[in-house]
């Protein structure tokens, strides 16, 4: 019988600064009385379509500051009785995250083509986002200010196992972990919950008929001071492992696996919208069909605070885009099993085959747009972008909603008292992953060997990623929200196709070796230790997505695609051969104004550009008494250099669309390491 108890405590800190901290927005124009509304004062970031790139974002701007601290408490005790190993045990753990936040901290604003088109309702060709720029001619943006948040979430769980030895050959696992993944609350319970059926105090203004509205956590509207609720869940753990004889052996086993809640990060207390408000640059107000606000002064009345439990609120938001995590939603788990053969064959090598599958089910998906158009209103076309009386002037004091007129769009939405409804990261996406893998290793005298793999695979879901921002291809949001089934597709990152091969050898040379064996003194310390070992990496390219340059469907929350000619868009040839013309750009055609396309979430014969790589290391271990020794590596990545091209540009209507214009791995890289060993 073993006890085993653990404590733990960490603390991480992490500060960014800006690059452009203290700027002076009176340079632009601004009013001096906006330097001092600002949490920081930094260069603003001009979003202007179709020039990315040419102003700069990264460090622009960008303060965090931010002291997590993790407890925990982990005891587990192990019983041996008979062919029973029996373990059981808990954990507890309280993680606090004081966190302050902003990435735009003087605003960020947004230009597209539409504003400078000789029609913004059919802009193809025409109009310049660089020129709406010029003119300070924006299509929207917006300043959000923060608050800093004290939040925290705990978890507690026990777990049970048994390891049966049933017989010399059979041995059976099993077992079973209850949890409870404790949402978030904040110290001073500044979280709001979406409540989509609740009744509105608008309700009946101009005569409509409409419901929904969210409310702060510790009240009311949500008793609890968790922003999602506590649930128990429990997870199964099964395995088993069985010697046919002295050389095959067969494994299976099954497991369930629940995410934990910090996985869906923006649930998080300092995105709640009660610790960031957003004063929107209202640079239009009908589509980019005429300006309003001007760049040299975007936020004429003012910027508003972060509300907190503010009294306030609930109107703060009427006119504005609300996002918040439903108090109900399900956990989200995956679901991994495996059947796995292994057999020593001829010249005592070592063959592995396996079949691996994962299901996810529930899993979060990027903020859900409730207050989208109904799909059937878009049949009436130009006339949705009429303007007409507004009911809920008087109640909104900025955006669009504030002003005497508004798109008659906007009161055929759902959630019409808000320009946005969302439903942070909603649990109701699922994956389903199918892999065959092969695996071959070879083990030679004095530690040389050798293992190649190889993987077949297919990672099917309706979405992609929470964090497209750090993915190569990106991963672009939902186009119709009331269709969720049709962006069921390979994933982003799908890769069918694997291999690697690794190796490792130690030089027979030098003193006790095969070769040269009976040098000693200087020469036997120059000429021994040396060895080699390496990594050869093949992949298949990831699927592309596509998506329109500009969105035409005012949908008022959806996004557009562009429709297929029914002809696939491979192309044939080398890769540098297509870096101007990657895939046959005319098997697409622009999706027409107020209609969704009709091209997949990605395209399966239409991929990026795959890994072809080798890395070597050389290095040589040399003793230099029996306390001391000294390795040097000369480590060499991508060794022949090749070239792994980056995606092309991927929305119809933008000039890079199909054009490869970077490379998206690193060229041949050396470098020397000394590491002495005692």
């Amino acid at each position: 019988t073993f006890l085993d108890l653990r404590l733990s405590f960490t603390r991480f800190n992490y500060d960014r600064t800006s690059l452009t901290g203290g700027y002076d927005l009176t340079q632009l124009g601004w009013p001096a009385a906006l330097n001092s509304q600002v949490a920081v004062r930094v260069q603003p970031i001009p979003l202007v379509n179709a020039y990315n790139g040419v102003f700069s974002t990264n460090g622009t701007g960008s303060t965090i500051v931010a002291r997590n601290d993790i407890y925990s408490i982990m005891p587990s005790m192990t019983k041996i009785r008979g062919k029973h190993t029996f373990k059981f045990g808990g954990e507890w753990r309280r993680l606090t995250h004081n966190y302050f936040q902003q990435n735009n901290p003087s605003g960020s604003f947004n230009f597209d083509a539409l504003m400078t088109a000789v029609n913004p309702l059919a802009a193809a060709g025409t109009g310049n986002g660089f020129a709406s720029f010029l003119l300070g001619m924006g299509s929207g943006g917006g300043l959000t200010h923060n608050n800093f948040v004290a939040g925290q979430m705990m978890y507690r769980a026990f777990y049970f196992g048994d390891q049966w030895q049933i017989g010399s050959r059979l041995t059976f696992n099993y077992g079973l972990r209850f949890e409870q993944m404790g949402p978030w609350s904040e110290r001073f319970d500044r979280l709001v919950v979406l409540l989509p059926n609740a009744e509105n105090e608008l309700n009946g203004r101009g005569g409509l008929q409409f419901k929904g509205r969210f409310g702060l956590v510790n009240s009311p509207d949500s008793p609890s001071r968790n922003n999602n609720e506590l649930r128990n869940v429990f997870s199964p753990r099964l395995g088993l492992a069985y010697r046919i004889n002295s050389k095959t052996v067969f494994r299976t086993s099954y497991g369930m696996f629940f995410l934990p809640n910090d996985v869906a990060f923006n649930t998080a207390p300092n995105i709640d919208i009660s610790n960031a408000y957003t004063t929107p640059f209202l640079g239009t107000v009908d589509g980019s069909i005429t300006p309003a606000d001007r760049l040299s002064n975007p936020f004429p009345n003012g910027i508003i605070q972060a509300p907190g439990r503010s009294s306030n609120i609930q109107k703060l938001f009427y006119g504005q885009g609300v996002s918040a995590p439903s108090y109900k939603d399900p956990r989200a788990y995956a679901q991994q099993w495996n059947v796995d053969f292994q057999r020593e064959i001829f010249g005592g090598m070592a063959l592995d085959i396996a079949y691996a599958g994962s299901k996810g089910t529930h899993l979060p998906g990027p903020n859900q747009a409730l207050n989208q158009l109904p799909v059937d209103f878009l049949s009436q076309g130009q006339s949705l972008l009429t303007q007409v009386p507004n009911p809920f002037m008087r109640d909104v004091q900025l955006g669009a909603l504030a002003q005497p007129n508004v798109a008659r769009a906007q009161l055929l939405r759902p959630y019409p008292q808000y320009t946005g409804y969302n439903l942070v990261a909603p649990m109701n996406r699922n994956s389903i992953y199918h892999s065959a893998q092969l695996k071959l290793e070879k083990r030679f005298a004095k530690g040389a060997s050798i293992l190649t793999s190889y993987t077949f695979a297919k990672l099917i879901s309706d979405t992609d990623t929470l964090t497209a921002w750090l993915e190569p291809g990106g991963g672009l949001g939902v186009q119709n929200w009331y269709n969720l089934h049709a962006e069921r597709s390979v994933t982003l990152y799908d890769a069918p196709h694997r291999a690697v091969v690794s190796f490792i050898y130690d030089l027979p040379v030098g003193k006790g070796q095969k070769f040269m064996g009976g040098v000693g003194g200087a020469a036997g310390r120059i000429i021994g230790g040396w060895g080699v070992n390496g990594v050869a990496s093949f992949q298949s390219g990831n699927p592309l997505n596509m998506s329109m340059a500009v969105n035409t469907t005012n949908s008022q929350g959806g996004g557009q695609r562009p429709n297929s000619t029914g002809v696939s868009a491979n192309l044939d040839g080398s890769a540098q051969s297509r870096l101007t013309k990657w895939f046959d750009t005319t098997a697409f055609t622009a999706a027409p104004a107020f209609t969704f396309g009709n091209v997949a979430r990605s395209l399966t014969d239409v991929r990026s550009h795959g890994v072809n790589n080798f890395d070597v290391t050389l290095f040589k271990n040399t003793q230099i008494n029996e306390r001391f020794g000294i390795q040097f590596r000369t480590e060499v990545f991508n060794l022949f250099n090749r070239v792994q091209f980056g995606y092309p540009g991927t929305a119809l209507g933008n000039p890079q669309f199909g054009i490869v214009s970077g490379q998206y791995n690193n060229p041949r890289l050396v470098q020397f390491a000394l590491r002495l060993l005692f």
